[in-house]
């Protein structure tokens, strides 16, 4: 179960960006921590991508215990700062072998009230989405999950997004082998194992303007795109691997990537979270 969380601005030196803009540069780290936990992108797993053929995925898995301290993550940096109501939609396609639940895989958005200051943590998890069967491709079907963010936001915090600035988005997978995975109304989910999930078609609009990301080299500045339609087949797939790759250190000068990681799982150390920036061939 997740709560909505407030806080005083007071927190932990996280200080605002001066503002992001449609247009801006948008960039997600894959991430994680925690035993059998990470976040990376994985070539011919997903989708045909809108340049290249690796048809990569956004690979997600927790493969230990729901109440084991662990996490796979994927930090959107370049949205701090943002009035919220121009944060008009997020959504991704998960592929219908992996786990679709409740709590995970979920957007965390961070919030900042723009009169009291006091701090907030939307959550939007992937069953409580809109629903739409999207094709099948790498030997599964796809699923789209489409946020209603603003009508989201009201209902957590009891406030009109226009009251709020945004100071951080991830993604957080944190549900782990042992949580039910309810299948998703509209979703012709496979009744699986749970502990990790395929994403593709990964899509934050702001302010109408849509950034997509099919692969890893739509990070920063690429231009702003919707996700659109596959054109194409994938038909790769291969059986999960279950070990964690080698990832790189958190750089603790970012201060985005910081406010992110935080965001997305308080109080873990920043020694213990890695980075995962390589594709997985």
């Amino acid at each position: 179960m997740r709560f909505l969380v407030a806080a005083t601005v007071a927190a932990v030196g996280l200080v605002l960006a001066g503002g992001a803009v449609a247009g801006s540069s948008y960039t997600l780290h894959p991430a994680g921590f925690g035993p059998q936990s990470y976040a990376a992108w994985k070539a011919q797993q997903g989708t045909p991508d809108d340049t290249g053929s690796a048809n990569q995925a956004l690979y997600f898995q927790k493969m230990t215990s729901t109440a084991t301290v662990a996490a796979g993550v994927a930090v959107v940096t370049g949205v701090e700062g943002l009035p919220a109501d121009q944060l008009t939609g997020l959504s991704w396609w998960h592929r219908e072998d992996g786990h679709c639940g409740a709590g995970a895989p979920r957007w965390n958005v961070g919030l900042q009230d723009n009169t009291t200051g006091d701090r907030y943590t939307v959550f939007l998890g992937c069953n409580a989405a809109q629903h739409t069967e999207a094709g099948t491709f790498s030997g599964h079907a796809w699923c789209e999950d489409t946020q209603p963010v603003a009508d989201t936001i009201r209902a957590q915090t009891k406030l009109p997004a226009s009251d709020f600035t945004v100071t951080g988005l991830a993604i957080v997978f944190d549900e782990g082998t042992d949580n039910p995975n309810p299948p998703p109304v509209g979703c012709a989910q496979e009744l699986g194992p749970s502990g990790f999930v395929y994403l593709d078609n990964i899509e934050v609009d702001v302010n109408g303007t849509p950034h997509c990301w099919t692969n890893a080299s739509d990070n920063g500045n690429a231009p702003p795109t919707a996700c659109a339609s596959p054109t194409g087949t994938a038909t790769s797939g291969s059986s999960l691997n279950l070990s964690v790759p080698t990832g790189v250190a958190v750089d603790p000068t970012d201060a985005a990537l910081v406010n992110g990681l935080n965001l997305a799982a308080p109080n873990v150390p920043l020694l213990s979270w890695t980075l995962y920036p390589n594709v997985i061939y």
